[in-house]
């Protein structure tokens, strides 16, 4: 395997450790709340001179569907817990703001937690 997905096995290891339920990849059925791991843009760049790369990951967060006002409370908290969640060898860098994600004729509340992930190749 190579070190690029052995460092997103680790990052997902790490995010089920906290109490999340991860998939890497939109599962056939979405049962929120779910994080999904998803690549991010520029996907691989270097982190400094030598192995040091930053792994871009983009995590779509997605809240159980309820009235607005429950589902935000839902959503901002999936947030806080994915942020809480973060191994030391990887930063947050921002958020997106919440938006309807639709995928297998259905749609969901969701926001968008771009990571920048340490690895060495």
């Amino acid at each position: 395997m190579s070190e690029i997905g052995i460092a997103k096995g680790q990052f997902k290891t790490a995010l089920v450790a906290a109490g999340l339920k991860v998939s890497e990849f939109v599962p056939e059925r979405v049962v929120p709340p779910i994080v999904i791991i998803d690549n991010g843009s520029p996907y691989l760049t270097p982190a400094s001179v030598g192995k040091e790369y930053i792994l871009r990951l983009e995590l779509k967060l997605v809240a159980a569907t309820a009235t607005n006002i429950k589902r935000q409370a839902q959503l901002d908290q999936l947030i806080e817990d994915v942020i809480n969640a973060l191994p030391r060898y990887a930063v947050m860098t921002n958020v997106s703001q919440p938006y309807s994600l639709v995928t297998n004729s259905a749609e969901y509340f969701a926001a968008s937690v771009e990571v920048d992930v340490q690895i060495t190749i």
